[in-house]
């Protein structure tokens, strides 16, 4: 079927229903960033592959609400479906809410799947549309796809504790602790990295993302975890069971939760409303406990990390080297990102890329989330830009970087912009603040540079990573968006300003830093980051008239250290590789 006529066929389910509107959103019964192919129903409903958006279909008209990273793919994807753009956070763009409010009348019926809706966003629906009626037990879409993957259910294996720091006991240790200070008696966690992060467990269920399909619940008693038998060996069964951890299957914790007495503490972010609704002792909401423990990494889990980047980097300069090399031989984008997964399969307890590579040559880079695709990929010319945004996931750390790497000519303009870019990230990096300052405060500092030329760029700034779990992974964020959760020390946060110019060239350059304590003085602790990324940033586009005094002695002492900690273990030509690549400017 087209996209049309699925939407058809979704509107004549609607109409046995009794469902005046049906929204569907990018999402899965655990609220994942990225989704198994069996969860991307608003993939299979619009043909919109971006990784976040939201569709809604009345009886008349459909929409795709989607973000500024998404704008240029989401028109090309649209083309011909019938479904109408809505640029989300553009003048004049009315939110799903506001849509609604303004074109149904009062005590019309708006459908959807409850298992992927998270509480928090149901809530929304409520409160910004109180005359309207929902339904959420109907996933429509799962009953019209008649030929929907498979769940995957991968085995689960266990994470070290020489790699986690922690064990499993001592982390739910830490969990009961903190549901004693929230007068809580018990939590059932639905995110599936905080699942996995508290047993020491990890999986293959999701593409980038080393998790299982599970649920947890932990009360004052007992800890179990709820997951599909097929996904437990022997092995991992019997290790939780000497943790204090009993095994049930996936489907019972909607039983179990109904049991629940008392007062239960969840995440409203992380629980569907499905879920929710199941349990009927008192509810108090906030965060994961999980979730706040998992973002201040321990000691071992830094120093694992720094393994890690080492790894990574290694990767990342024979990536640099070959791109140089082959720029004007054929090759497309597509191949410079099957050749960096190559490369960092090569290093050791290397498991899969974090996410899927973004390899833009051109005017590609200004899509800001491309993803090259065999079929259409660009050939790389000896000229312009390539950005190369990438990661990698090994049993020692999670790895993001982006380089935008100069691939012969390039205009005034491409290096003015590289160098507003370069010039924000800098300043990122030297910042020193107090702490409990979050990131929304620290967000200006890379976008000064750019805003000072009457430019900007339409993403965060910063995310926080996990430990072998998700690349993206909060609380804390470093961007436009507010939330209350301070920089601590022992966070690993990306630092990624860019600038995209749409038809021409785009520039983003992404370290990863760990911030840290600097110094205590009579006006409070004061915290600075470390930047643990280990690639060297290329000088060549760089304007160097525009750079301060400060900035260029950070670059230069930057690509020094790269070039310190790599070279022991690159060959002869990809030493001088990064000799010259690292010299100062």
């Amino acid at each position: 079927m087209t996209i049309a006529e699925r939407i058809n066929v979704l509107r004549n389910k609607m109409a046995e229903c009794g469902f005046d509107a049906y929204y569907i959103p990018t999402a899965d019964p655990h609220q994942c960033e990225y989704l198994a192919e069996h969860d991307k129903t608003r993939v299979f409903i619009s043909g919109f592959t971006g990784s976040a958006g939201a569709v809604l279909v009345t009886k008349d008209k459909a929409f795709l609400w989607t973000d500024g990273r998404y704008f240029l793919q989401a028109e090309e994807e649209l083309k011909g479906s019938g479904i109408f753009l809505q640029k989300s956070g553009e003048p004049n763009v009315p939110t799903v809410f506001e849509y609604l409010a303004q074109t149904l009348p009062a005590g019309s019926t708006i459908g959807m799947d409850g298992k992927v809706m998270a509480v928090n966003s149901f809530a929304q629906f409520n409160s910004s549309l109180p005359d309207m009626k929902f339904v959420i037990d109907r996933d429509l879409i799962g009953e019209m796809w008649m030929d929907r993957p498979a769940p995957v259910l991968s085995a689960a294996f266990l994470l070290d504790v020489r790699y986690t720091g922690k064990s499993a006991s001592e982390k739910i240790k830490e969990v009961r602790a903190a549901l004693r200070e929230k007068k809580a008696e018990a939590t059932v966690i639905g995110a599936l990295e905080d699942v996995c992060y508290l047993f020491n467990i990890r999986g293959n269920d999701i593409e980038c993302t080393p998790v299982v399909t599970a649920y947890a619940l932990v009360d004052m008693q007992r800890t179990r975890l709820y997951i599909d038998a097929r996904q437990m060996t022997d092995e991992v069964k019997a290790a939780l069971e000497k943790e204090g951890v009993s095994v049930a299957p996936y489907e019972a914790v909607f039983a179990d939760a109904e049991k629940l007495q008392g007062t239960v503490y969840i995440d409203p972010a992380r629980t569907n409303i499905f879920l929710r609704n199941k349990i009927k002792a008192n509810i108090i909401e906030g965060l994961n406990i999980t979730s706040s423990m998992k973002a201040v990494k321990n000691e071992t889990e830094i120093k694992n990390y720094r393994n890690a980047f080492l790894k990574d980097g290694i990767a990342m300069v024979k990536i640099l080297k070959w791109v140089e090399d082959h720029a004007d031989s054929g090759v497309t984008e597509w191949d410079v990102s099957e050749q960096l997964l190559r490369f960092r399969a090569e290093q050791p307890d290397f498991i899969e890329a974090s996410f899927t590579t973004i390899a833009g040559y051109g005017a590609n880079a200004a899509i800001i989330h491309y993803g090259p695709k065999k079929e259409t990929a660009a050939t790389l010319q000896p000229k312009g830009f390539l950005l190369l945004d990438s990661g990698g996931q090994y049993k020692d750390g999670t790895t993001d970087i982006t380089r935008t790497i100069p691939l012969g000519s390039l205009t005034a303009e491409e290096k003015e912009d590289y160098t507003l870019v370069l010039k924000g990230h800098i300043q990122l990096a030297l910042a020193k603040f107090p702490e409990n300052t979050t990131g929304y405060k620290l967000d200006i500092l890379a976008r000064n540079p750019l805003r000072k030329y009457g430019k900007d760029y339409k993403h965060g700034t910063g995310h926080g990573v996990g430990y072998v779990l998700s690349v993206h992974e909060g609380p804390q964020n470093i961007g436009l968006r507010y939330t209350d959760a301070p920089m601590k020390a022992g966070m690993i946060t990306s630092n990624e300003p860019g600038f995209y110019c749409a038809g021409s060239h785009g520039i983003r350059i992404e370290n990863l830093t760990l911030t840290k304590e600097w110094k205590t003085t009579e006006y409070g602790t004061f915290l600075k980051f470390e930047t643990l990324t280990l690639c060297p940033i290329d000088t060549r586009p760089v304007v160097k008239e525009l750079l301060l005094p400060e900035e260029l002695k950070w670059l230069n002492d930057y690509n020094q250290a790269v070039r310190t900690a790599l070279e022991p273990h690159l060959d002869e030509a990809h030493r001088a590789f990064l000799k010259e690549r690292t010299q100062a400017l």
